[in-house]
């Protein structure tokens, strides 16, 4: 967001905010400088184990692809960092990009440290995917693992029980002496969703040799390229940069859930119910707040959200909170289930 700030395109006008995707209400919009320019939407996706991420992702994209001009040339930039994690979570981030490709939008994915397993289901969506230098890709497997306590309990004489109709409905337990049949039956499973993972990834990204690259192994920068897995080592600050001296216009998207604004905090109860009418009063207040900040005078109206939501982030959420949301899959688990 720094570097969007900073390095804006010669047109964008001043005191405007990076993100603008709210008109004005109630008033006829002003025509903004550089609105027939290439449009380029910024997303980030710090992926965790479960994608808890996708719940702010399919909310950003729908907003981008009712803001978008496919015959302007906009494009999306997509900048991951995902170690991987659960099969539906990855499966559904994945198909939100899909969405975006299916409306004709140019989709660039910027690897920042680590697109593995589930998060390179999410980067071979890619027409364009770049790798920083020393970026990991790959991890194209599946891994399935719990304990098992079998042995413990009968040693303390407890004898766990389970009634199951369906031959199936409970194979590998962590309470239950595992069979040849279980392991066998579990495995059957996972190759079936290994195969489901190499097909997506080999029909994404055909320029593969899927024989070579599905085997669960990770590869670092320059051994990634080689194998294709990526089309360019380079940062995303640099992709960023070239379409900044394109002269595009950058658009920095970011959801901001409104039960969790600043308006809704002052009030009190709003948070109870966001139907009733504490939340319709959080929401007015919430789009009376945002109007004034964007101003009723000549300038521009633009990014009233985006500035309410600069001013609810200052003494609101602590330094540790906001770190939080920003702490990345690498330092996680980093297998795709």
């Amino acid at each position: 967001e720094k570097l969007l700030t900073s390095r804006r395109s010669p047109s964008w006008p001043e005191g405007s905010s990076v993100l603008s995707l709210v008109p004005p209400q109630g008033r006829a919009s002003a025509p903004v400088p550089g609105a027939e320019k290439k449009h380029v939407f910024v997303l980030d996706f710090p992926g965790d184990v479960t994608a808890s991420q996708v719940a702010m992702l399919r909310e950003e994209v729908t907003a981008l692809l009712r803001w978008s001009n496919v015959t302007r040339g906009d494009e999306v930039v997509l900048r991951l960092n995902s170690g991987g994690g659960t099969v539906t979570g990855y499966g559904l981030a994945a198909a939100q990009l899909m969405r975006i490709k299916e409306v004709g939008l140019k989709l660039n994915v910027c690897v920042e440290q680590v697109a593995a397993s589930g998060g390179y289901m999410m980067a071979c969506c890619a027409d364009n995917l770049y790798a920083s230098p020393f970026a990991v890709l790959g991890s194209i497997g599946v891994v399935s693992e719990q304990p098992n306590v079998y042995e413990r309990l009968k040693r303390e004489g407890v004898e766990f029980q389970t009634v199951t109709a369906g031959t199936y409905k409970r194979t590998l337990t962590p309470f239950k002496k595992p069979t040849a049949e279980d392991l066998k039956k579990s495995k059957d499973d996972i190759e079936k969703v290994f195969l489901l993972f190499r097909k997506w990834v080999s029909t994404q990204r055909p320029i593969l040799d899927i024989d070579k690259v599905a085997t669960g192994e990770i590869w670092y920068g320059e051994d990634a390229l080689g194998l294709k897995l990526a089309d360019e080592l380079v940062t995303s600050d640099e992709v960023l940069l070239r379409f900044i001296d394109q002269e595009a216009e950058l658009f920095s998207i970011r959801y901001s859930d409104p039960k969790n604004s600043m308006a809704s905090r002052l009030l009190p109860g709003a948070s109870l119910s966001s139907n009733g009418l504490m939340g319709f009063l959080g929401a007015a207040v919430y789009q009376w707040l945002g109007a004034q900040l964007a101003g009723q005078g000549g300038g521009p109206a633009t990014g009233n959200l985006a500035n309410l939501d600069a001013l609810a982030g200052m003494g609101v959420d602590s330094p540790e909170e906001r770190e939080q949301r920003r702490a990345m899959a690498v330092d996680r688990r980093t297998d795709y289930y």
